[in-house]
């Protein structure tokens, strides 16, 4: 059962969606009474990417001190907006009566959120979330390199999210797969009225029966019932299930960060900005 979140911040839409959701997230777990007596708190990071603003750069001869002036601007604004987000946390925090920890680090973001994260059950953090203090308009590095080099799970949040009480799980019966899964359900990040739908993928029917199955099994342990949606492949891995997820329209879908079938293309090579960038959900991703 979850106890602790980290929450990576910086200025972008989708980090300010994912404090708005987190913090609602902790209201709700914390004032149900179904879940035990403790309360989940909740920690959000700021990051100074001190590394890429002093990164060395070729300037011109004699111009090594307008560098070094760059450098301390961008420094002094970054520590800027870094004191900004961390108090607004602290104050929408204290406004939801939700038990908060604000933290100041300084270094690689992925490196600095990966160390935190240690002490913590789960990480949310916006799609584009970069520590550059910046528009961005792809999936920053900082949250590929979590999904890569992260002992935790991660909810990767859009600008915008349904409102919604759907899940969709999508599994392969591959290892990553079964790992989001199963420790989806043991997080218990899900409501008793919270639809559940489990989609799986295959060139042959009935082993998609099978995978439907299986996770259909391990959920009923759990007391949570879903809608099995089996699929024949009949082209992109990725193309069909967005199509699916688009029809059944949940807040959350469920991945395996790596995959040792169908499921690998729809997080790995072109096909990553695809599934990360255009979703319109929630991605709970754990490998």
């Amino acid at each position: 059962m979850i106890r602790s979140v980290l929450l990576a911040l910086d200025a972008s839409e989708a980090s300010q969606t994912a404090l708005r959701m987190a913090i609602r997230f902790c209201q709700d777990r914390n004032q149900r009474p179904d879940m035990a007596s403790e309360s989940v708190h909740l920690t959000g990071v700021a990051v100074v990417d001190t590394p890429n603003i002093c990164a060395p750069m070729a300037v011109p001869l004699g111009a090594g001190a307008y560098k070094k002036e760059r450098d301390e601007v961008l420094l002094a604004k970054a520590n800027e907006e870094v004191e900004a987000i961390l108090s607004k946390f602290e104050a929408d925090c204290v406004e939801a009566g939700v038990p908060h920890t604000a933290v100041r680090s300084e270094g690689l973001p992925y490196e600095q959120i990966e160390a935190v994260s240690r002490t913590h059950d789960l990480i949310m953090i916006g799609h584009d979330t970069n520590f550059h203090y910046e528009t961005h308009k792809t999936i920053s590095e900082t949250v590929r390199r979590l999904l890569l080099d992260n002992a935790r799970p991660v909810i990767v949040f859009p600008k915008e999210a349904p409102e919604n009480d759907v899940v969709v799980i999508t599994y392969d019966g591959s290892t990553p797969a079964s790992h989001a899964l199963h420790m989806w359900t043991l997080l218990k990040v899900r409501r008793p009225e919270t639809q559940v739908h489990v989609v799986s993928v295959d060139r042959d029917l009935a082993v998609a029966q099978k995978h439907c199955e299986e996770a259909a099994e391990l959920l009923r342990y759990h007391e949570v019932q879903a809608t099995l949606h089996p699929l024949k492949l009949t082209g992109s891995v990725v193309s069909q299930l967005s199509e699916t997820i688009d029809e059944i329209g949940p807040r959350t879908v469920v991945m395996g960060a790596y995959g040792g079938g169908g499921f690998r293309e729809a997080l790995f090579g072109s096909s990553t900005n695809k599934m990360l960038e255009n979703a319109k959900t929630l991605l709970f991703l754990y490998k």
